[in-house]
């Protein structure tokens, strides 16, 4: 008898040894139950900055638009204590712009992901087909505040290449009275493009669409799935900060350098903002498993 799918769960390439175990299901295919998932410990530091009109513009996918002014948010984060990965973590390095999408039923407000790179291939894998998000990989060390200094500097490189580097200084705790993961506001959206088989490209895509965790028009409009009463959450905000992106050639980054001078070429012309946040919270409220397509128009 040859190899038989289960309904309503997950599968990942190679299919034929049965479920795909991650952060939105077990090894069984049947999802993870709060209690099983510990505790999340995630640090999350954001710039912000202006750029030109025309170069954001001529990144956003059909069917998007600017929301607002042409804003980029750069965010460099770690997560430790993940229940999927037995208690480890990664480091990412996240892109987004704030914008409008008009689908065909529905206009969704937030931050569109121009990319993201991160520190495991296990995150990389089940967050690019999973859930349309557009992940790369990269050497991201461990970031962590220096409390005596009020100083945070992180980096990202690929085989000893450096391309981008982050720092804030004059960092000091305040208030928080919100949940506030940071990065555009309204919650994350996502293009999602996975390429038809076909000789020379010749077959297109077999998917390309929108996703997103907010919720559909007319339901709660929470987009975080973690409750800030259940979080141990701390904010600082920085008085400067920088983001450098080091422009690469083929021989340094052969496959990502368009996407790494793509983002340099949008030229710093005035940082806006330099925050922080830490949080604890139940391990799975950070799976997205309200993950959802937004029906194209």
């Amino acid at each position: 008898m040859s190899f038989i799918f289960k309904p309503n769960v997950r599968y990942r390439m190679p299919v034929v040894f049965g479920p795909a175990p991650g952060p939105r299901q077990k090894h069984d295919g049947t999802p993870w139950q709060a209690e099983e998932s510990g505790t999340a410990n995630v640090q999350w530091a954001t710039i912000a900055y202006r750029t030109h009109r025309d170069k954001l513009e001529a990144l956003l996918p059909p069917g998007f638009r600017l929301n607002g002014e042409p804003l980029v948010y750069v965010t460099l984060g770690f997560f430790r204590n993940l229940y999927w990965l037995a208690g480890r973590g990664y480091g990412l390095v996240n892109v987004e712009v704030p914008v409008i999408y008009t689908g065909k039923s529905e206009t969704v407000e937030g931050g569109l992901c121009l990319s993201i790179w991160e520190g495991r291939p296990d995150a990389i894998m089940t967050g690019r087909e999973e859930l349309g998000f557009p992940k790369l990989f990269a050497d991201i060390p461990d970031v962590r505040l220096a409390p005596d200094s009020g100083a945070l500097s992180g980096q990202a490189s690929w085989l000893d290449f450096k391309f981008f580097e982050m720092e804030m200084h004059g960092i000091e705790e305040t208030t928080v009275d919100s949940m506030n993961l940071l990065g555009a506001p309204g919650g994350p959206i996502f293009y999602k493009y996975m390429p038809r088989t076909g000789p020379f490209g010749s077959g297109g895509a077999d998917v390309t669409y929108v996703t997103t965790s907010q919720p559909m028009q007319g339901a709660s409009r929470g987009t975080s799935p973690i409750k800030f009463e259940d979080a141990a959450f701390r904010k600082w905000k920085a008085k400067g900060g920088s983001v450098k992106w080091h422009r690469a050639t083929f021989e340094q980054l052969p496959t990502t350098c368009h996407v790494v001078n793509g983002i340099a070429d949008l030229e710093i012309l005035e940082y806006v903002s330099a925050e922080m946040i830490e949080f604890s919270a139940p391990g799975n409220a950070v799976a997205t498993n309200s993950h959802r397509v937004v029906e194209p128009a």
